[in-house]
């Protein structure tokens, strides 16, 4: 049987890179990482390639699906995290709109796997 499409994209790859460059954007403006809104839009998307490497390395349908529910969720915490971030001059409109774009693309792609569940 062919592996589905959503799972050749590798999808953790994504979602490691999107992390990558929000670490790499605040790991110089200690000013910035003290803000809430900043730490936390750090932690939730670490928590979404967490959560998305977990589903890709799971076993069985029951505990993909409870990770990419989860993931999902993530994924729809850390758009509005990072619209506060605009608004606080924390995130230019840049990288929120290019942030943004990404999210949504992974979020697209989750769906679209979890359907298949």
């Amino acid at each position: 049987m062919a592996s589905p499409e959503f799972l050749s994209q590798k999808i953790s790859v994504h979602c490691d890179s999107l992390a990558g460059e929000i670490n790499k954007t605040y790991q110089h403006l200690p000013w910035a990482l003290k803000n809430e809104a900043v730490a936390r839009l750090k932690r939730q998307v670490h928590g979404l390639s967490r959560e998305v490497l977990k589903a890709q390395e799971s076993k069985g349908p029951v505990p993909t699906q409870r990770h990419l529910k989860e993931a999902v969720s993530l994924v729809h915490e850390c758009v509005p995290l990072m619209s506060l971030c605009l608004r606080k001059a924390l995130l230019s409109p840049d990288l929120h709109d290019r942030w943004v774009k990404r999210l949504n693309t992974i979020g697209k792609q989750l769906d679209e796997w979890l359907r298949a569940c």
